[in-house]
């Protein structure tokens, strides 16, 4: 494991949030950018490299849209509990492989996940 386990930061803003998901959306679409099919164009063959990149971002896309509607949700609401502090920490945890990316909003730095040596 190269991540100690979650410190609990406080919990963000609606924007931080909002900025952060556009943030790894970037980061998740570039990855995929080999992967794009124009229309006509024939499935990536089953187990290819391309098929497993494509599902890996797929899930990735998935993950984080879960996580972030989770803290909507719970921001939402007033009172937001244990759940959207899971998952803002899950949302840090997955942002860490990113970690030296200059385009990472600088306020994140500070929230992340200590680097194991």
């Amino acid at each position: 494991m190269t991540e100690s386990a979650s410190v609990q930061h406080s919990l963000p803003t609606w924007d931080q949030v909002a900025a952060l998901r556009d943030f790894i959306d970037g980061r998740t679409y570039a990855a995929a950018v080999p992967t794009i099919r124009l229309n006509g164009e024939p499935p990536h063959v089953p187990n290819s490299a391309l098929a497993r990149v494509a599902q890996v971002n797929g899930a990735l896309y998935e993950v984080t849209s879960h996580l972030c509607r989770r803290l909507y949700d719970e921001l939402e609401s007033g009172h937001p509990g244990p759940i959207a502090q899971a998952s803002w920490d899950a949302l840090l945890t997955i942002t860490a492989a990113w970690r030296d990316d200059p385009e990472l909003p600088g306020w994140v730095n500070g929230m992340l996940p200590v680097k194991l040596r």
